[in-house]
């Protein structure tokens, strides 16, 4: 009986060892980008082939990693160079139930099993203002550019709100590429007001004082097939190019005058896709959604 006592404790210290060497590799300080769940690697260096910091999205290595490892995952907390960033939870994806701000979607996962994104949800704190995006840290920065897995990718900036008449607005957004690649985005123009909300809210505003919202009275237009999409809605954007985006909403609702945070959430196209699917002719899909945000006056209008 004592024998067995004692190598019971010797299992029991050795599976501990393992636990803990597990936690040691990823403070190596340089160590690079790890997601972590319950003390053990679920994501590694070598288990991706880069991150999208605009959408923050990563593309799996073929055979490296099944997405049925991230679904076993309740918690995760992501590690960047040896330091804990962030943590968050998995959920199915389109569950109701959003208890933190930094979640994983799993299956059915719009991007199958070769991508994993992070998202973010937005939130007000108790003042009113937009919490942080915990995931726009210079520290992954640094981790992903160690290992040559840092993409750019989009960003977007609402340049200016208008009111054309007491209901009518109109919002100039810019778009622009950062990275090596040449990215095809959904543009509104090509596709249509109508037709582009289908794949986001829009334009809206907060009131951060009285917490209350106004937006658009847009009647969205539903593709044919909503898991497919049509080439000539998509327009591309170079390398290191810059695109201006108008966007006019009719029948705006009333808005009082006061100060307000425009939010516009712009839209990639986001469907069951693959890692092989996303080159057309000279561009890259963009997948994603990017939160755009500004604070703008509004006077009677």
């Amino acid at each position: 009986m004592k024998i067995f006592a004692f190598f019971l404790l010797l299992s029991f210290l050795f599976s501990s060892s393992c636990e803990k060497n597990e936690i040691d590799l990823i403070q190596d300080s340089s160590s690079g980008f790890y997601i972590v769940s319950d003390d053990k690697i679920v994501l590694s260096p070598n288990d991706f082939e880069y991150y999208d910091y605009s959408s923050h999205l990563i593309y799996l290595r073929s055979g490296k990693i099944s997405i049925k490892e991230i679904e076993k995952m309740n918690t995760f907390t992501v590690y960047a160079n040896g330091d804990p960033i962030y943590s968050g939870q998995t959920l199915p994806a389109y569950s109701s139930y959003l208890p933190s701000s930094l979640v994983i979607h799993t299956f059915p996962s719009f991007f199958g099993n070769e991508i994993i994104g992070i998202d973010f949800l937005l939130r007000f704190d108790s003042e009113g203002k937009l919490q942080p995006d915990l995931r726009e840290d210079d520290r992954i920065v640094n981790a992903l550019k160690a290992y040559d897995q840092y993409h750019p990718g989009l960003t977007g900036e609402i340049l200016s709100v208008n009111y054309l008449s007491s209901t009518d607005v109109k919002v100039k957004l810019q778009l622009t590429n950062n990275d090596s690649f040449h990215y095809l985005y959904l543009d509104p123009e090509k596709m249509g007001v109508n037709l582009f909300h289908y794949y986001t809210n829009g334009l809206y505003f907060y009131d951060s004082l009285n917490k209350t919202a106004f937006t658009h009275k847009i009647e969205t237009i539903h593709p044919d097939d909503w898991s497919s999409y049509r080439s000539e809605w998509l327009s591309l954007i170079r390398s290191n190019e810059i695109k201006i985006l108008n966007i006019v909403y009719r029948n705006f609702e009333q808005v009082p005058s006061g100060e307000y945070l425009a939010l516009f959430d712009f839209p990639g196209l986001n469907i069951f896709t693959n890692k092989n699917g996303l080159q057309l002719g000279k561009g890259r899909i963009w997948l994603g959604n990017l939160h755009l945000s500004r604070n703008i006056v509004i006077e009677s209008n």
